[in-house]
């Protein structure tokens, strides 16, 4: 009998200690309920619709809620580049002073070709709120809007293009001034040529379509004056 009391006692002293300890205890008394909050990044974006105006030009339509100014890079680049091509496209930073803006990308001096297109605009938080509010200083991941547009260019497609990038990076890598005039190995690399008199003296001017590139010839020394993006005879 005083067994089952001594046993009945120590269960009732336990509860008392666990209901007082509970008591007590912070954690139990105020549960703490932690919300999920949501990073700025995730509370902006960038649209934007592309036009072609011209050959070579684009009109970008952007629109953001990112508290303006910003700076961002718009670019617009042809599809299905591989990471080892030459880059084929044209880009450029731009201010944004109104979350709704016009901007115009010319590719005109890159003589851009024949193809579609990605318009791309961009806000790095590395330095697109360096100038701005503090807002937009809080955004850390990048902020891309993208459309599709397709420009006539050059009339040329991608693949030649690709293949004159080629041999123009061969000329640059190779081809220094006063080196031996090889014409087989030029031809190999750079396509057939048509040959004009140059406008220095004793100097042919060799002509490489395929590469769109001029290598000057000195005659009589059969070596390389100079080469020339293009057709020229100087």
């Amino acid at each position: 009998m005083k067994k089952g009391i001594l046993i009945l006692s120590t269960i009732l002293f336990v509860g008392a200690f666990a209901v007082l300890v509970g008591r007590n205890d912070p954690n139990l008394a105020d549960p703490v309920t932690t919300e999920a909050t949501t990073s700025p990044s995730e509370s902006y974006d960038i649209s934007v619709a592309a036009t072609a105006v011209s050959a070579y030009e684009v009109s970008l339509d952007v629109t953001t809620n990112i508290p303006v100014p910003i700076e961002v890079m718009a670019s617009v680049s042809i599809k299905d580049q591989n990471p080892k091509d030459t880059y084929i496209g044209v880009s450029q930073r731009v201010t944004l002073t109104s979350t709704e803006q016009t901007v115009t990308i010319d590719g005109r001096n890159e003589r851009l070709p024949t193809g579609e297109y990605v318009a791309e605009v961009t806000f790095y938080p590395r330095w697109g709120a360096e100038n701005g509010s503090s807002e937009a200083k809080l955004i850390e991941k990048e902020i891309i809007g993208q459309a599709d547009v397709s420009l006539m260019g050059s009339g040329v497609g991608k693949s030649q293009t690709d293949a004159q990038n080629i041999a123009q990076k061969w000329v640059m890598l190779n081809v220094d001034i006063g080196m031996s005039w090889n014409e087989s190995q030029f031809v190999e690399k750079l396509g057939p040529f048509s040959k004009t008199g140059s406008d220095l003296n004793l100097n042919d001017a060799y002509y490489f379509e395929e590469a769109d590139m001029t290598i000057i010839v000195n005659r009589l020394k059969n070596t390389v004056t100079i080469w020339r993006m293009g057709q020229a005879t100087k």
